[in-house]
């Protein structure tokens, strides 16, 4: 199965970091036309990666996400997810991050991609 598109799907945040390091990544969610806050009650989501040179395998990590409630305590649009220093330790190169959000009825929205480059940790055995 090939899948091609015109346009890039990777308009979510680059993300770099050492593999191993504990990272707390936060998504502020919003309707795509009007920008409005989109509020995740109901909502399950989910964070995927895969690897670039592999974007049709199976995810190397899926974690589940956590909505929260914005900085001024209005409207809870906001996603978070941790990555563990365990989850990454073993990770170098590009890979591709995926969020998917399911609302209350079913239904489920892909807010396209976002790159994700890890760099080797030099010293995976502290971690370990």
């Amino acid at each position: 199965m090939s899948c091609v598109t015109a346009l890039s799907p990777y308009t979510l945040p680059t993300i770099d970091f050492v593999g191993g390091e504990t990272q707390d990544l936060t998504f502020n969610v919003y309707f795509y036309k009007n920008r409005r806050p989109f509020s995740l009650t109901g909502c399950a989501a989910n964070f995927a990666i895969v690897s670039f040179t592999n974007k049709t395998g199976a995810p190397i990590l899926t974690k589940t996400m956590e909505g929260t409630f914005n900085a001024e305590g209005t409207i809870n649009n906001v996603l978070t997810v941790t990555l563990k220093p365990k989850e990454t330790v073993g990770l170098c190169g590009k890979y591709i991050y995926q969020i998917q959000i399911q609302d209350i009825d079913g239904d489920v929205e892909i807010p396209k991609q976002g790159i994700l480059y890890i760099t080797n940790n030099i010293n995976r055995g502290f971690i370990t």
